[in-house]
């Protein structure tokens, strides 16, 4: 069952206290008549640019249990996070005399406190970026991508492709198996009938050598067959586990957002300072940034069920032992007539032709995943910056800082055992039997 937590995440600045006094005198005496410290006042970060961080995921208890089940307990996952770095500056104005109403006066500000632009505190002007999630349609379509870069070889299918050359391989020498017992009995009068003459070279090049050579090469096939076989059974359920990452991507446009800007001191202070008849002003820039990066991590397993296997081996056991030895036997006439009679070659072959049609029929099934999943971190930062002219009097150097508001999520989608995107339900029967196999009915 999926849970939703949500935390508030405050910005990084935002807050600070800014005070401006002013200083009145006589332009010719420079003797004071007034002299005014103004209220400090308080800079609060604004609430439209408070950060949040969302985290909707799925619960399992049973991962920290004792007696946790086997296998992968992780579900789909989401989290979205918004946060802010806002330019609250400190600075030091001092604007100097200058004319101050229609006498002999002259007035001089100085401000202490903090320098931003009005991008702070409207939230007409400013809001956090939407997030670069991407739909569930396109992270499935990515992680099918990123199994078929990087699963192994499906032994599956590359055991269909040998017992297929093997088959085709030791076909040829079946064939002549229906005559392997009477050639065998001629092989034995022709060498007792060569010896009475003592003519060794008859018996071997006409009698015994191309017996030998058949049934020697239909042995090897069978034995080469049972090598792959017994290799794959020994290999059945073992667990491949892989990682695929695509090149991340990344992107920058800058967008003028507000011509015509000044900066802005504080709440109400700060007024003062500033030459609001000079031109030109200053312009606020906003630089895009987004990063996305994706991700694979699984855990293959292949299987075939042993019922695949069991016709192929059960009945002809011993018959294999006396395959094996022949390899260790010099081939006489009489020792192929001990080893009569050939009718389990004929049946072994059709059952092994059998094995082959099962393993092409479950070739695409036999890979499954004992997890997979596709994850997804993407980044969209917006950085709000003061160009130009700040038209402070006094000549002043301080600028506001840039304001950074920043959209971040993090997503990870489960796969199904076949891929990404299947539910459960759509399973056929024999898929539903590997799981069972694997001992993932956890997901049935």
């Amino acid at each position: 069952m999926a849970v939703t937590r949500k935390r508030t995440i405050p910005s990084i600045g935002g807050a600070g206290t800014s005070r401006e006094n002013y200083t009145i005198r006589n332009k010719t005496s420079k003797v004071v008549s007034s002299e005014v410290t103004g209220p400090l006042e308080k800079t609060l970060p604004p609430p439209h640019l408070q950060g949040t961080q969302v985290t909707v995921s799925e619960s399992h208890p049973s991962w920290r249990s004792v007696n946790r089940p086997p296998g992968d307990l992780g579900g789909s996952f989401d989290t979205r996070k918004t946060s802010a770095i806002l330019p609250v500056g400190k600075c030091s104005i001092d604007t100097g005399y200058r004319p101050y109403g229609l006498g002999n006066d002259e007035i001089r500000f100085v401000y202490n406190g903090s320098i931003s632009f009005d991008e702070f505190y409207s939230s007409a002007l400013s809001a956090f970026p939407a997030a670069a999630v991407s739909s569930d349609t396109a992270l499935n379509a990515a992680g099918t991508t990123a199994i078929a870069r990087c699963a192994p070889a499906a032994p599956t299918a590359n055991l269909l492709t040998s017992l297929v050359e093997a088959y085709h391989d030791g076909l040829p020498h079946l064939l002549g198996k229906s005559t392997w017992e009477e050639r065998t009995r001629q092989a034995q009068d022709v060498g007792r009938s060569a010896n009475l003459a003592g003519n060794e070279f008859l018996n071997a090049e006409f009698g015994v050598l191309p017996l030998v050579s058949d049934v020697h090469d239909f042995v090897k096939t069978v034995i080469r067959m049972d090598k792959l076989l017994q290799q794959y059974i020994r290999d059945n359920g073992q667990v491949v586990r892989r990682r695929y990452s695509f090149p991340p991507s990344s992107t920058v446009v800058d967008t003028t957002m507000r011509t015509d800007a000044l900066p802005r001191f504080g709440v109400n202070a700060g007024a003062n300072v500033l030459d609001y008849n000079k031109r030109p002003r200053g312009s606020i820039v906003r630089s895009r940034e987004t990063t996305v990066s994706r991700w694979f991590s699984g855990a293959f397993v292949y299987h075939l069920p042993w019922s695949f296997f069991q016709d192929l081996y059960t009945p002809f056991a011993a018959d294999f032992q006396t395959a094996r030895r022949l390899f260790g036997l010099e081939l006489t006439p009489d020792v192929l007539w001990e080893l009569t009679p050939w009718s389990w070659a004929v049946d072994w072959f059709s059952n092994a032709g059998d094995v082959i049609h099962n393993i092409g029929a479950w070739a695409n099934g036999g890979l499954v995943m004992k997890y997979g999943y596709i994850m997804e971190h993407s980044l969209v930062r917006d950085t709000y910056t003061y160009v130009g002219p700040t038209n402070i009097i006094g000549g002043s150097y301080a600028r506001p800082h840039p304001m950074i508001l920043t959209s971040e999520a993090k997503v990870r989608r489960v796969a199904n055992p076949f891929g990404f995107g299947l539910s459960m339900n759509s399973l056929t029967g024999v898929q539903k039997s590997i799981l069972a196999a694997l001992g993932l009915t956890r997901l049935l």
